[in-house]
């Protein structure tokens, strides 16, 4: 009779009918950056040197916009920059923060459909929720074109050089979306 109890109490001392379990090391919470304005999106010292780009020698420059139903943006930067390897070839991006998904949509629409390439449609929703890539050329001169919607703002980014910036476009396309999180 002893012996059926001391082994029950060796299996709950050793764990084997235990329910308690050691405490967590702290609660687990995913968290992703809001981005809270154009500024957060331009391309900082660290990621020109990724891309291999430079600034042109001026400091973005952004503008803030009263809002109402009739002006729903908010705020817009513009920057330009040159990619090293690619000589003349200049990229421009604007981004444009809207006061909603709407306007925004609106805008991108129009944009990315008005100002097309004449070459035509490289890719589409490739870099956000909404993406769309062109290029043109004239002659040795190719000019691409990404825009890309995601949550309120809208991104451009344009180049006029080589026919070898497509790639460079498109990279500096995702280095801007991973700056969401």
């Amino acid at each position: 009779m002893k012996l059926p109890i001391i082994l029950a109490i060796l299996l709950i001392l050793i764990g084997g009918c235990s329910t308690v379990q050691d405490p967590p090391s702290g609660p687990t919470i995913k968290t992703t950056h809001k981005i809270s304005g154009t500024q957060e999106l331009v391309l900082n010292e660290q990621d020109l040197q990724q891309l291999g780009m430079t600034s042109d020698g001026t400091d973005c420059q952004t503008e803030e916009y009263q809002t109402n139903g009739y002006s729903p943006l908010a705020q817009y930067s513009f920057c330009n920059y040159t990619i090293n390897s690619l000589n003349d070839t200049q990229v421009v991006l604007e981004l444009q923060k809207f006061t909603n998904v709407e306007d925004r949509n609106g805008t991108y629409q129009y944009s990315s459909l008005h100002l097309r390439g004449f070459e035509g449609l490289i890719s589409e929703n490739d870099y956000g929720d909404l993406s769309r890539l062109y290029v043109n050329n004239e002659s040795t001169v190719y000019y691409y074109h990404l825009w890309i919607g995601k949550d309120e703002y809208l991104i451009h980014i344009t180049s006029k050089g080589t026919k070898e910036a497509g790639e460079y476009i498109a990279k500096i396309g995702r280095r801007i979306l991973s700056k969401f999180g």
